[in-house]
């Protein structure tokens, strides 16, 4: 047994001397405990992976893409609307233009208008004045007289006939040719007082002598009866608005008077 185990160990000797002189016989054997050879891995190294996107980062990307779709949608919108607004604008400013010249028109047209109105009035004034002045005249023939009962069937020229003789006896025989004509002013029973009776002379010397008279007769006075003079509407408006100021003048004791429609006080002719 102890024969075995040297054997063994010689043995043992003998290998690793072989090994050694495999190697290297220039290298020794501390050099080659000394050097660590490089451990194999038991895997291969994993390979580096990109950053992978997380949920919110996904929600992010999609809001954007949402809104700058939606940007993209308004601006086109909007520059649609523009162009037309642009189109409808110089629309607008060719109606106005065409407006501000038919305005012009117009206004010059109302100028004339207005100039030729101007003129028609100062005609249509003179006119009136013109009228009123021929019917100012032809009334100076007339004479209206007032309190002259009514009857039925009356004979009223010959009643007016009878009152001016009495009242201005020296033309008593003329009167049936100077008195033209007679009537009543007014229809019968929407009065109930006497209408006026408006009487035409043929002789403006005659009526003119009638008149004057007439102011002073005490016939008249005594029988309720009064002459006067046949105005024009705006002579009897004209003379309404300055009777306070005569019926002043005369209760003060002063000389004040018409003459058709004008007043006067003391010989001064008065105004409004």
């Amino acid at each position: 047994m102890p024969f075995d185990k040297r054997k063994e160990r010689s043995d043992i000797v003998d290998i690793s001397m072989d090994v050694h002189d495999y190697a290297s016989p220039a290298v020794n054997e501390l050099d080659l405990c000394a050097t660590s050879l490089p451990v194999t891995p038991s895997k291969p190294p994993a390979h580096k992976k990109g950053k992978s996107s997380s949920p919110n980062e996904q929600a992010d990307s999609a809001i954007i893409s949402t809104l700058s779709s939606l940007i993209n949608t308004r601006s086109d919108t909007l520059e649609g609307m523009i162009s037309a607004n642009a189109l409808k604008v110089e629309g607008l400013k060719k109606t106005v233009d065409f407006v501000c010249a038919e305005v012009q028109d117009l206004k010059k047209n109302v100028k004339d208008v207005d100039s030729r109105l101007k003129d028609q009035e100062r005609l249509t004034s003179t006119w009136e004045t013109r009228i009123s002045d021929l019917e100012r005249y032809s009334r100076r023939w007339n004479l209206r007289l007032f309190g002259v009962p009514e009857t039925f069937k009356e004979d009223i020229r010959s009643e007016v006939i009878r009152i001016c003789s009495e009242t201005y006896p020296e033309a008593k025989s003329k009167y049936p040719d100077v008195v033209d004509t007679v009537h009543r002013l007014g229809r019968r029973g929407d009065n109930t007082k006497p209408h006026a009776v408006i009487m035409q002379f043929t002789s403006r010397v005659i009526r003119d002598a009638l008149w004057k008279t007439a102011k002073k007769s005490q016939f008249l006075k005594d029988n309720n009866l009064r002459f006067a003079e046949d105005l024009t509407s705006l002579d009897r408006e004209r003379r309404k608005s300055l009777w306070p100021r005569v019926r002043e003048a005369r209760a003060a004791g002063k000389m004040a008077y018409y003459v058709e429609a004008c007043a006067f006080i003391e010989g001064v002719e008065i105004t409004l």
